[in-house]
């Protein structure tokens, strides 16, 4: 008789781990590095081999994440994930959802964060743990700042103004120092967004100034012979983002007489990472357009055929 139970215990066990190997979940990030209040996108990846149709997100916790400090205490939470949306991962197919962690998390404090996801899966009983992954948060020193008058009716003339500032600070890390926009109010309490600009050579500085639109315009040297040329709202969103280089001159910013800035000298260079893309350039010829629209931090996407093939 304890043989028969333990033989059937066994069989129990084998089939549940079985499930567990049916459904695969993984958490990445596109960079190992961030600085406080910069937008912090967690993508879960749950990759589908039970045999049937698998539903998620028909509730708030359907994920979970746990985040906790380089000493192992547990970051505070002040509120709930945007993730109720429902989507669904077919057999042999990989969803992939992705989720803004900050301001959910209060994660502000630099030194290192361990962070795991829980996705539940209700057609097998079970949860799914991803392995760990760590992410820093770095220091920034500030190189440059400057407030700036923006209208926020421009329909009436008598409409108060608004004062934003704009800051740029400069991030060493393992691999490379960065170079970080911030936008705040006049008194630094509302952020409205801190942007990556991306590497900079450690010699020069970068260019900047601010044209009659109250955008801010940066040019930095981020190779021996290349350029990136950022474009910043008072909104705290990036309009334009180009790759320039040297070409029988050096890329410089200039300011015409209709107050609009643009690039003389060096050469463009199309990227896979301008904004908006090379197909999408003809969209946004004047500086004041709005910014092409990003993924939304909530998105869901699927890949179906192979989903283990990245």
């Amino acid at each position: 008789m304890l043989k028969r139970i333990g033989i059937i215990g066994a069989l129990v066990l084998g089939a549940v781990f079985g499930l567990q190997a049916q459904v695969e979940v993984s958490l990445e990030f596109k960079k190992d590095f961030f600085l406080a209040h910069e937008e912090m996108i967690a993508e879960v990846k749950i990759i589908n081999f039970s045999g049937r149709t698998l539903t998620f997100g028909q509730d708030q916790d359907w994920l979970q994440f746990t985040v906790e400090s380089r000493n192992e205490f547990p970051v505070e939470k002040s509120g709930d994930l945007d993730i109720v949306e429902t989507f669904e991962v077919p057999n042999a197919s990989r969803g992939i959802r992705r989720v803004h962690l900050v301001p959910t998390y209060k994660i502000d404090k630099p030194g290192r964060y361990r962070i795991t996801a829980f996705v539940s899966v209700p057609e097998l009983n079970m949860t799914k743990a991803t392995p760990p992954v760590e992410i820093g948060l770095l220091s920034a020193s500030v190189i440059w700042e400057r407030p700036v008058g923006v209208v926020i009716n421009e329909a009436d003339p008598s409409a108060p103004i608004s004062v934003r500032k704009y800051f740029l600070m400069r991030a060493v890390n393992e691999k490379s120092i960065d170079l970080y926009v911030k936008v705040t109010d006049q008194y630094e309490k509302d952020i409205f967004g801190v942007y990556t600009l991306g590497n900079i050579v450690s010699f020069g500085e970068p260019e900047r100034q601010v044209d009659r639109f109250s955008n801010l315009h940066v040019l930095m040297q981020n190779g021996a012979r290349t350029f990136r040329y950022t474009i910043v709202k008072p909104d705290g969103k990036v309009l334009l983002r180009q790759k320039w280089a040297y070409s029988n001159t050096r890329p410089q910013l200039s300011l015409g007489n209709d107050g609009l800035i643009q690039v003389k000298g060096g050469v463009r260079q199309a990227s896979f990472e301008d904004i908006p893309t090379p197909e999408q350039i003809n969209e946004v010829r004047e500086r004041n357009a709005d910014p092409v629209a990003a993924p939304q931090s909530g998105s869901a996407e699927l890949t179906q055929n192979n989903p283990e093939k990245e």
